[in-house]
């Protein structure tokens, strides 16, 4: 044998060595209690994740750092993505499938095995759907809807399906300090001081002060302008002028509904937040703010901002270009902050060079 031959077998036989555990340890179960309390195990990390519970698509393109592990999302969640800059940092986002969800609210198993999802994030109450996803062979995990706690425990289950635990540890320890540093100065305001803010989901819908939207209300220093002790509350324009907020903000989700909607309409033109100019369309980045996702903290500091404008120090372009890194390993241009923030749609609204400077 020439020494060519045996320095080549040697280098093959050392490879060998070092790849075959690299190999084992990606393979190896990861076993832990889904949301719907089933004990899950998994062959090993995903690499075909289709999210049907919102919002864990952004949460898996978060831990996965790509734009190719999650195949399929809720058209909700796939609407957020395009509409916000998600699908700019990673292209493969725009091909992400939306047609795992059925007209009538059911799980689409045949587009799910058609796009060889091996893991299907799905409600953790749908427990007969989880079974039929199950028995056609989909391996599936329950997610529970905990208000604010989703963003933590949704963060920190799918980054142990990820194998990413240690950058949820640093997301959420973001989470709190953002948390501590924005209350230490609105938990200091007077309650005759705090603006009433009315949060609109649609024309006819509004959140409660028993809804997750009321811990954006109390973290940002208002009061919830409807009074009724629900989650929602069905309203007629009636209504909402005898609230007469004095700030609006608008549902993210519902694009139909936009400031100068509320501007134009005749009906609300002496109600405070129209005179002042304070209706405010909720931000979307790699998700929408309204719901408590990996991104929750520059949604508390956009309420905050809206509702107090020169209170907090520094600026919400800054946090996002602070976080961004962190969360997705990229950084918005001012083109893609001024997208997000929604610079044009708000442009009228008072204040808002100063709320998103």
């Amino acid at each position: 044998m020439s020494t060519f031959s045996r320095l080549r077998r040697s280098v093959l036989l050392l490879s060998a060595v070092f790849v075959l555990p690299v190999q084992s340890a990606l393979s190896e179960p990861i076993q832990f209690k889904d949301q719907a309390g089933r004990e899950v195990t998994l062959d090993g990390v995903p690499k075909r994740v289709a999210a049907i519970a919102s919002p864990a698509g952004s949460m898996v393109v978060t831990m996965a750092n790509d734009g190719e592990t999650l195949v399929g999302t809720s058209p909700n969640s796939r609407n957020a993505m395009i509409e916000g800059v998600l699908n700019e940092f990673y292209p493969g986002l725009n091909n992400v499938s939306s047609d795992i969800i059925s007209k009538e609210g059911t799980p689409n198993i045949e587009e799910l095995l058609n796009l060889e999802a091996d893991l299907v994030l799905q409600w953790a109450r749908k427990t007969k759907s989880i079974d039929a996803l199950e028995a056609a062979g989909l391996k599936t995990v329950g997610m529970k809807y905990q208000k604010i706690d989703i963003a933590k425990n949704w963060l920190t289950d799918i980054a142990l399906m990820m194998d990413q635990e240690e950058k949820a540890k640093q997301i959420l320890a973001w989470h709190q300090e953002a948390y501590k540093r924005i209350t230490a100065k609105t938990h200091q305001i007077p309650e005759d001081k705090k603006p009433s803010v009315l949060y609109l989901l649609s024309p006819k819908r509004a959140a409660g002060p028993k809804s997750h939207f009321q811990f954006f209300m109390d973290t940002a220093g208002a009061r919830n302008a409807m009074k009724v002790d629900a989650k929602f509350i069905d309203v007629d324009p009636e209504m909402v002028l005898e609230a007469d907020p004095e700030i609006i903000w608008l549902f993210g989700f519902n694009m139909k509904m936009t400031p100068d909607v509320i501007y134009n309409n005749p009906i609300f033109a002496d109600m405070k937040a129209v005179k002042n100019k304070r209706v405010y369309k909720v931000p979307v980045g790699g998700d929408r703010w309204d719901p408590p996702n990996q991104e929750f903290p520059l949604g508390w500091e956009w309420f905050t901002r809206t509702v107090h404008p020169e209170l907090l120090e520094g600026s919400i372009r800054d946090s996002i270009k602070t976080a961004y890194p962190m969360l997705y390993g990229k950084t918005p241009s001012e083109e893609q902050l001024n997208l997000m923030l929604r610079a044009d749609m708000n442009k009228d609204g008072k204040d808002y060079s100063t709320i998103i400077r």
